[in-house]
């Protein structure tokens, strides 16, 4: 049987997320993000590094692998505290910040990517280590 060529495209029908979901599904996990990074008394770089991660995979829809928190952390954790710290001065208002928004998501799509590569390579590595001991 073909597949549906009927289909909006706001989710596809099967597989990974693209990152290019509809808006409203964008904008409701940036709303989660933004209310996870407000509610936050004494912000952490790793309240920051998990509201992040968290977004990432909500935009993604990838689970994340623990084992990559501490380098996307090394890499990328001046981002992820500029993109907090500028939630937290926007307020109330920051949803409503396309620009904060577009910020988000090229994040969450650079952590995602990076944290897959790691996976992919990780899991290259233990093939070739297989394939090695036999």
């Amino acid at each position: 049987m073909a597949p549906r060529l009927d289909h909006s495209g706001a989710n596809p029908p099967a597989g990974r997320r693209s990152g290019r979901e509809g808006p409203r599904e964008l904008t409701a996990a940036f709303r989660r993000y933004v209310e996870r990074v407000q509610s936050v008394p004494d912000p952490t770089p790793r309240d920051d590094l998990d509201a992040a991660l968290v977004l990432a995979e909500e935009i993604m829809g990838h689970r994340r692998a623990a084992s990559v928190d501490a380098s996307l952390a090394e890499a990328y954790g001046t981002n992820i505290r500029q993109l907090a710290k500028a939630v937290r001065q926007a307020g109330k208002g920051a949803v409503a910040h396309p620009a904060l928004l577009a910020r988000a998501i090229v994040l969450a799509r650079t952590l995602e990517r990076t944290g897959s590569g790691r996976r992919a390579g990780r899991a290259q590595r233990e093939r070739q280590l297989t394939r090695a001991a036999r």
